[in-house]
């Protein structure tokens, strides 16, 4: 133990200070001694133990702040994915042959993968494979479930093989809460797939008109389009269509993708 005598003035009128530094374990204790002989010990574990708590106050407290900032914070939200078409139904077909329907699937699929592994939501669809359903089946299975959300996903058509846009539909009467989820999800796709802005749009689809829960349709593209038709044989290309609808869906919750 090392002392040093620091005098600070005359004995009759100051204290002599001594400085004593002693390490016991990872704790450092600086005593002061005072001309009356008592020893003061001011640990440094005493003065950085209040401050870590701080912190840790802090950081929960940020947290709690920002809740919807976290991860995965769609859990316990019942989003209900309805591939367009499906069975003889093929919905519009490309110019070299592709289906509306299969591509539809394929990105609900990659969608529902999308909303379970990144947000935690809860998906349900209306079909998984290549089948026949109604629309009044696809309506009555989201609306039995009880779900918070319902999303149709399909691909347009026009007779003009140049046309292609992104379009996303609400029904005419829908709440603010259908348009903020159509607003989002529209904007993603725009962001994500660079098209032409067909805008969102207002329509009386059944599957819009008859849902209990907020509902959109996405027209992500026009497959009648000879070099759209080619990008949606990809599967990267889809997968990308099917994460920018999700970044819209997390805008709409407002929490982080």
């Amino acid at each position: 133990m090392k002392c040093t005598r620091q005098k600070t003035g005359t004995r009759s009128t100051q204290d002599s200070v001594i400085t004593r530094t002693t390490r016991l374990g990872t704790t450092t204790r600086t005593a002061h001694l005072n001309t009356t002989g008592r020893t003061t010990y001011l640990s440094t574990t005493t003065r950085i133990v209040p401050i870590l708590v701080l912190l840790a106050l802090i950081s929960i407290s940020s947290l709690m702040s920002f809740p919807a900032l976290a991860r995965g914070g769609l859990e316990g939200v019942k989003i209900f994915i309805d591939p367009g078409h499906g069975g003889p139904e093929p919905g519009a077909v490309g110019p070299s042959g592709l289906r509306e329907a299969d591509v539809n699937l394929r990105v609900s699929l990659a969608l529902r993968n999308c909303l379970t592994e990144y947000g935690g939501a809860q998906v349900m669809m209306s079909r998984t494979d290549n089948v026949d359903l109604g629309l009044g089946e696809r309506v009555t299975l989201a609306n039995n479930w009880g779900a918070d959300r319902f999303i149709s996903v399909h691909h347009n058509a026009s007779v003009n093989r140049d046309y292609n846009a992104t379009e996303t539909y609400a029904y005419y009467y829908a709440d603010g809460i259908a348009t903020d989820m159509q607003e989002k999800v529209h904007n993603r796709l725009l962001e994500g797939l660079g098209l032409r802005d067909g805008k969102a749009r207002t329509a009386g689809f059944y599957v819009l008109r008859n849902t209990y829960m907020p509902s959109i349709l996405t027209e992500a593209s026009y497959i009648s389009n000879p070099y759209e038709e080619a990008r949606l044989r990809d599967m990267g290309y889809t997968w990308r269509e099917a994460y920018y609808i999700y970044l819209g869906i997390a805008d709409h919750f407002g929490v982080a993708p």
